[in-house]
């Protein structure tokens, strides 16, 4: 009975957010938090994303996982691209540390690859989390 509660609030909780992450926050992974992995990029690995700068985006797994995504340095107009294409580090697909993000021409480094919990209404206050930079 608690997890069908826990699941409903949750789902409650993204549907707050609507189709768009104006109104929701994402919370930043903590610095101690292990590297992960996003699975099969190239065979639908990632559902959606959410560029918060240009040097950090949010990506969801297609198992509705969220994952924070920093660069090694500033992709340029990140936060406005309309679409992002995952480049594995691997021939399985896997996205994590030693992968790439490509869009309009540019090839991006990826620093870190970790786990967050989902983005949440923020009342209003934006989208962007605490910064590390």
């Amino acid at each position: 009975m608690r997890k069908i509660i826990s699941v409903l609030g949750l789902s409650l909780g993204l549907a707050a957010c609507g189709g768009g992450y104006d109104d929701c926050a994402f919370q930043a992974a903590p610095v101690d938090a292990p590297e992960a992995q996003i699975r099969f990029v190239q065979h639908g690995g990632v559902y959606d994303y959410h560029a918060v700068s240009d040097r950090l985006l949010y990506a969801q797994s297609r198992d509705r996982r969220w994952y924070e995504v920093t660069l090694f340095a500033p992709c340029i107009g990140l936060e406005y691209a309309l679409g992002i294409r995952f480049l594995p580090s691997d021939g399985a697909g896997t996205f994590d540390r030693f992968s790439n993000i490509a869009f309009r021409g540019q090839r991006c480094k990826v620093e870190s690859v970790k786990e967050v919990a989902p983005p949440v209404r923020d009342g209003g206050m934006g989208s962007v989390p605490a910064s590390r930079y």
